[in-house]
């Protein structure tokens, strides 16, 4: 099963990498399943804006228990704002995805820094690194 601290170190993973690639630096953080912030990296050069953007992604996604583009999608089909769930940490900017294993929520990931639909593609790439680091270790997820 996979824990909270292999979400960390797969993003420590997905950042190094990210640091060799082209495109804008990006934030990336995770919380625990209450919401509370147990990881960040701050690229170079990445505005300190992220943090919190990123911050509200993670949050939601473990909040909501759903990726934060599906509860974009919620809020607009069912005619509703942020400020109906009374939860000022809420965001509806897709980039935040919650972890689950076994039906039990773990953590969320966020990140901020490019656009919304690929701040969404490295989350999924986050989870798939966190998938495969799993299978390797012969972890079932």
């Amino acid at each position: 099963m996979a824990s909270l601290y292999d979400a960390v170190r797969a993003g420590e993973r997905l950042a190094t990498r990210l640091e060799s690639e082209p495109g804008s630096p990006v934030c990336l953080t995770v919380v625990d399943d209450s919401g509370s912030l147990v990881y960040l990296y701050r690229m170079a050069g990445a505005p300190p804006r992220l943090v919190a953007i990123a911050t509200a992604k993670a949050y939601t996604a473990v909040r909501m228990g759903q990726p934060t583009r599906a509860f974009r999608e919620r809020l607009e089909q069912e005619k509703l704002t942020l400020a109906d769930f009374q939860d000022a940490g809420l965001t509806s900017l897709p980039g935040g995805w919650p972890l689950q294993r076994a039906g039990n929520l773990l953590a969320g990931l966020g990140i901020s820094g490019r656009t919304l639909d690929e701040d969404e593609q490295l989350c999924r790439r986050w989870l798939d690194g966190l998938n495969m680091d799993l299978q390797g270790s012969g972890v079932a997820s």
